[in-house]
């Protein structure tokens, strides 16, 4: 899984338009929109499959594990756009509190109707052409809609009066950031919750607490996660054995590493690498 570093510090936001083509699964502490403009495709969210067609628009909350699949034959278009802190302010942390159990809205379905939905649909759709437009000052014309569409999508899903985790806050985000850095870019080193917690300004409970909230998992299972997909790229690309893969990814023996593979992706090391050659040759 890949993790994305925080916009803050670079930009306010991100207003992508384009064919809504495969990406694979990701994590970032911005909030997502996603609308899709024309045709269909698929987001999948925490391992759920959520279809989206034109005029849909999918919020996905920060730090929610999501991947774009397959998009459907014919044109397919969708709009992102990922909101930081550092445009939202102190609402990032009232838009984190909302995480609805249906985060879809179908904008353009009757049967979903909602007095909200064409003034947000057309904000959407203006944002999208003032992108690709990009005349004078679409910057600024740009980040006033996003203003717009987040105040919509608050008052919108305080409507729906769902709630789910407790919010975590921007300090929160910007602290387990760095424990989220540390296990993608040190992976291999012995990375123990004494060492992540102290670095985060946490004791150990409190650091356990609070990375599961913000990140949606224990430090211990994304760590092992993300050992095991590197793992993965070296049984596929390199010669090395079992054992050095181990202590390559960080593991203290082959042993627990063959357990853990096999609990993350259901084979042995060797029994994944062989399959692979096999798909390979084919």
């Amino acid at each position: 899984m890949l993790y994305q570093k925080m916009l803050v510090g670079k930009h306010p936001y991100i207003v992508m338009v384009g064919d809504a083509i495969p990406f694979e699964c990701h994590r970032h502490p911005e909030i997502e929109l996603s609308y899709c403009l024309e045709g269909e495709y698929s987001v999948i969210i925490e391992g759920k499959n959520q279809p989206l067609r034109a005029g849909d628009l999918l919020v996905i909350n920060h730090m929610t594990a999501h991947e774009f699949a397959g998009k459907k034959p014919g044109v397919n278009r969708r709009l992102t756009i990922e909101l930081s802190p550092l445009l939202l302010g102190d609402y990032f942390d009232s838009f984190s509190k909302i995480t609805p159990r249906d985060n879809l809205l179908r904008l353009k379905d009757e049967r979903d109707s909602n007095a909200l939905y064409p003034e947000l649909e057309g904000l959407l759709e203006e944002t999208a052409g003032l992108h690709m437009k990009k005349t004078e000052f679409f910057g600024l014309e740009i980040q006033g809609n996003l203003y717009k569409i987040s105040a919509l999508l608050l008052r919108l899903l305080a409507e729906k009066r769902q709630t789910a985790m407790p919010a975590s806050s921007f300090q929160e985000i910007e602290k387990i950031e760095q424990a989220l850095q540390s296990i993608y870019e040190h992976y291999y080193e012995n990375l123990d919750l004494e060492t992540m917690s102290q670095m985060c300004g946490y004791g150990k409970s409190n650091f356990c607490k609070i990375f599961k909230r913000v990140a949606g998992d224990t430090f211990h299972n994304i760590l092992t996660r993300h050992r095991v997909e590197i793992a993965c790229l070296h049984l596929k690309e390199s010669a090395s054995s079992v054992e050095q893969i181990a202590g390559m990814v960080g593991f203290s023996d082959a042993k627990n590493f063959c357990r853990a593979f096999k609990k993350i992706t259901g084979e042995t090391p060797g029994g994944y690498r062989k399959k692979r050659a096999k798909r390979a040759k084919q």
